[in-house]
């Protein structure tokens, strides 16, 4: 988990149920997992978030809102927002998550050339996409 995404105290504060978070865990095992959820429920110590699991699992876990962290069983969690997310396009969010697939099928078998090449070719065209962006900008 790191501070630089975290939500700030102002941020926290001025959360209402029916807010929308993003919840970071598994930070600290090394490759961190993201999941949605909503505001509840608000005491004048906590939030409360409600989230699904893919398999339709239901959760409702605390969160401090001196800090943003969770309260209780599991390993840590936190509070965060996304900034990135908010300003990619929906063509973007498929390059980026198509580059993370390939990536994590590369790297359950490292040794494995032709997982690495179509991992490099696609980082390219999404680098050189972004280069081509860029200079319609300028």
């Amino acid at each position: 988990m790191s501070a630089e995404n975290r939500l700030t105290v102002d941020q926290l504060a001025a959360l209402s149920p029916g807010d929308s978070v993003t919840i970071e865990s598994g930070a600290d095992s090394g490759r961190p997992r993201y999941a949605s959820g909503t505001v509840i429920r608000r005491t004048a110590t906590h939030v409360v978030i409600r989230s699904t699991t893919r398999h339709g699992g239901v959760y409702q876990e605390q969160y401090r809102l001196r800090d943003g962290i969770r309260d209780g069983r599991g390993g840590p969690a936190e509070l965060i927002h996304l900034p990135a997310w908010d300003t990619v396009s929906t063509e973007q969010r498929h390059q980026l998550l198509r580059v993370d697939a390939l990536f994590r099928e590369w790297a359950r078998d490292r040794t494995d050339v032709d997982k690495l090449r179509r991992l490099h070719h696609v980082i390219s065209e999404c680098l050189d996409e972004e280069g081509t962006r860029s200079q319609e900008v300028s």
